[in-house]
């Protein structure tokens, strides 16, 4: 049924029952009416009719499967028999009969108080800026570079709440604080072009990067004249390429003894023999150059490796006696060949002894005659030495008397072999 009608139906169906119950209600004043004829002979008859049986007037409909049957602690009980006749209840069909729902008031929900919308969250659309700066742009290996970190800002997140981290282009990077950082220093051990870049992070996530290019070299260029070498043996190290700035050169030769040399470009000679804290030098010995300039140190930059080779050979010395041993002016100048076959020998000691009676006399390296008056003061007479050329030596006496003269010589090579005395003498006049 259409919703706007229930309403008047409703009415009229209410004022009918008014009507019907308003006819009943005047029924025992017609019966006192006697102005109709048949007034008299109507309530005689309905005086005689027997009050009807509800129960058979109204037949209670039978329970269906779709209409249950009524609780009869819910059933309103029937009404008592009066003298007016009940109009009988139509008989139950199949299809239920669903009634009217009475009118009930519409109830207006109550109007809440209007409330201001939620502010809106702002939305993070920038990512933040950083900056930072280095004192160079180009080192040497070893040396150290020093970043400052710059400011640091965002559209929405304080700069204490963004993130910082720098990545030194080799592999390694360092978290930075977000406020008191101090400069950091970063030392590169190996030469290249390193891509230094600070990455900053807000609190939505969003990145940026600032970079900046190191450059770090190695300071000179090196060559060496011999890599494999006898011992005592001369070695050139030639410096080239020295860069502009450089205030100092150390160079490690590789046996313990270190040297200033200038800051230029230039030849150093260097010969190895015995290390500084002791022993003879053999095998590989790497040298190695530091460099000095504004920045500090470099690392010890490689030159170069020099094979020392080892040395079992022992020289021999020879004395040549003179034409006339008996004669004093045949020893003016004594001589003699000395050779070795490895690393040889630098130098020929000559020791020159005169016996006259029971006088003893050392001729010193001065070139002068000297009387020793014990065997004590005879073992510390010192030889003459001699450099040997091509393989031979002499030695001029000056001042030799008479008596025996004894000539003594003996020569070590550069491994420290010693050779076998050669000894000569003479009784001269």
């Amino acid at each position: 049924m259409n919703a706007r009608l229930k309403r008047p139906i409703l009415a009229v169906v209410v004022s009918s029952a008014l009507l019907a119950g308003g006819a009943f209600a005047a029924s025992p004043a017609l019966a006192s009416d006697s102005g109709r004829s048949a007034t008299a002979d109507a309530g005689a008859v309905l005086a005689d009719e027997p009050t009807p049986d509800p129960s058979e007037t109204t037949p209670t409909p039978e329970p269906s499967e779709t209409t249950p049957a009524p609780d009869p602690s819910e059933t309103t009980p029937a009404p008592e028999p009066t003298d007016t006749p009940t109009t009988s209840a139509p008989e139950p069909s199949d299809t239920p009969t669903t009634s009217d729902p009475e009118p009930s008031e519409t109830t207006t929900p109550p109007t809440e108080p209007p409330t201001s919308p939620p502010p809106t969250t702002p939305v993070d659309t920038a990512a933040p800026k950083g900056a930072f700066t280095l004192n160079t742009t180009s080192l040497w290996v070893g040396q150290k570079v020093t970043f400052t970190q710059g400011a640091v800002s965002d559209d929405l997140s304080p700069a204490s709440a963004i993130g910082r981290v720098v990545s030194w282009g080799d592999g390694t990077s360092t978290t930075l604080k977000a406020t008191g950082q101090a400069p950091v220093n970063k030392q590169y051990l190996r030469n290249g072009k390193f891509t230094i870049t600070l990455t900053v992070k807000d609190q939505a996530g969003k990145t940026a990067k600032v970079t900046k290019v190191l450059n770090v070299t190695v300071p000179g260029k090196f060559k060496i004249s011999k890599y494999g070498i006898w011992p005592g043996e001369r070695v050139t190290t030639t410096f080239s390429s020295v860069p502009a700035g450089t205030t100092r050169i150390r160079f490690d030769n590789g046996d313990g003894y270190v040297q200033e040399i200038k800051p230029k470009n230039q030849a150093i000679k260097v010969f190895y023999y015995h290390r500084k804290n002791g022993g003879l030098i053999k095998g590989k010995v790497t040298l190695r150059a530091t460099f000095y300039n504004k920045f500090g140190a470099s690392s010890a930059v490689y030159v170069g490796v020099v094979n020392v080779k080892t040395d079992s050979w022992k020289p021999v010395v020879k004395v040549k006696k003179p034409k006339n041993p008996t004669k004093i002016k045949s020893w003016k100048t004594v001589t003699g060949t000395v050779s070795d076959k490895g690393s040889g020998a630098p130098y020929v000691y000559v020791w020159v002894t005169r016996i006259n009676g029971s006088a003893v006399y050392c001729y010193t390296p001065a070139k002068k005659w000297k009387r020793v008056y014990s065997e004590e003061q005879y073992n510390n007479c010192a030889p003459v030495a001699i450099t040997p050329s091509k393989g031979k030596w002499s030695l001029k006496i000056n001042g030799l008397g008479k008596g025996t003269v004894y000539v003594d010589a003996r020569a070590w090579d550069w491994a420290d072999n010693a050779s076998k005395w050669a000894s000569i003498q003479s009784k001269v006049k």
